[in-house]
């Protein structure tokens, strides 16, 4: 048993081959560090290399934390390269930078790379460098394979990280278009999770069905819920996800309403979350739910077309799709359009 071990890794992203090779070194120390190091230039250049968005190192960290979490033993900490030359590599000031980060004197480091060996006993003299791999027959993946194509390799991704990888496609549009419904269908043929429209369950739960009695702060409070249940269903969601209605639509809503703006509300608006907009157009037949109140077919066209000027005015046009047409057009429509967005995980 070793007293401190250190397990050192960019974990871009953390996959099961990793965690497997950390629980195992866990068991041999009675102090685990797991030290998550990021060179921002090289993330940079690799994320953008696949597509992706950014994965910082404070995003790093929290995926493995939250696996790790319970685990007293082990410790995630953090790295930052920033500064340390790329090549050759300055294994001088990283190797200080680990010391500094970890100042108690620890006796070996686990590692995969045999290659690091040397540096490793040239920087580190009173460690034994322990080469581990991640049981390769069991686990046979890498973090760049990931990276190039993650819903292929989705069974390897963490659940922690898995959200940073969901597609996330909002459902919107006026009344009665069929959102709340599709939605749902959508989410079932995909075998995943999906947002209810939150705005319907809060006229019921906090107002008593009554429009009347509305104020700006019950718009506030439906825009914070509805965030919250996209954090929900994203911690389950398989590849992808359904938000029935965003923040915009609250907005639109509030104006339409009270004839007035929320700047909280406008903080919840943002374009690059979503990955796509099913923007449903009102030529369906309107039905009377007892709440909705829009029922002539030109004012909806006339609503649907205030939404769809608000979305392009807050930065979503590249991402609006309209869908159209009888419901199982729409349903139709709806899959192509979700189908094509996870082949964009497949390379050209």
């Amino acid at each position: 048993m070793y007293k401190i071990g250190v397990f050192p890794g960019k974990f871009m992203p953390p996959h099961r081959g990793h965690l497997n090779s950390i629980i195992n070194a866990a068991t041999k120390s009675e102090l685990l560090y797991v030290v998550v190091s990021d060179h921002p230039k090289i993330t940079k250049r690799l994320c953008d290399k696949d597509g992706l968005k950014i994965m910082d190192l404070k995003t790093r960290a929290k995926w493995l934390s939250v696996e790790l979490y319970g685990f007293d033993h082990i410790k995630v900490v953090m790295l930052d390269e920033t500064g340390i030359e790329e090549y050759p590599y300055d294994w001088t000031k990283w190797s200080n930078r680990l010391k500094k980060l970890i100042p108690e004197e620890f006796d070996v480091i686990f590692g995969g790379e045999i290659e690091y060996k040397e540096q490793y006993k040239k920087n580190f003299p009173n460690a034994k460098y322990e080469i581990f791999d991640y049981n390769i027959k069991k686990y046979p993946i890498s973090a760049a394979e990931i990276r190039s194509e993650p819903y292929k390799n989705w069974d390897y991704i963490l659940g922690s990280a898995r959200p940073f990888f969901t597609k996330k496609v909002l459902i919107s549009g006026t009344e009665s278009c069929m959102k709340t419904t599709i939605s749902k269908y959508l989410a079932k043929i995909y075998h995943t999770s999906w947002t209810e429209e939150e705005g319907r369950y809060y006229n019921e739960k906090y107002l008593g069905g009554n429009e009347d009695v509305y104020t700006v702060e019950d718009f506030e409070r439906i825009a914070y819920l509805q965030r919250e249940l996209e954090y929900h269903a994203l911690k389950t969601a398989n590849k992808v996800t359904f938000f029935d209605t965003g923040a915009l639509v609250t907005q639109f809503y509030l104006d339409m309403f009270l004839n007035t703006k929320s700047d909280l509300i406008d903080k919840f608006i943002d374009p690059n979350r979503y990955d796509l907009v099913l923007l449903f157009k009102p030529d369906v037949e309107w039905v009377d739910d007892g709440y909705r109140r829009s029922s002539g077919i030109e004012v909806r066209e006339d609503l649907h077309t205030k939404l769809k000027n608000m979305y392009i005015e807050y930065g979503y046009g590249d991402k609006i799709i309209e869908i159209s047409g009888n419901y199982n057009e729409r349903l139709m429509q709806a899959t192509t359009i979700v189908d094509n967005l996870l082949l964009k995980d497949k390379k050209e």
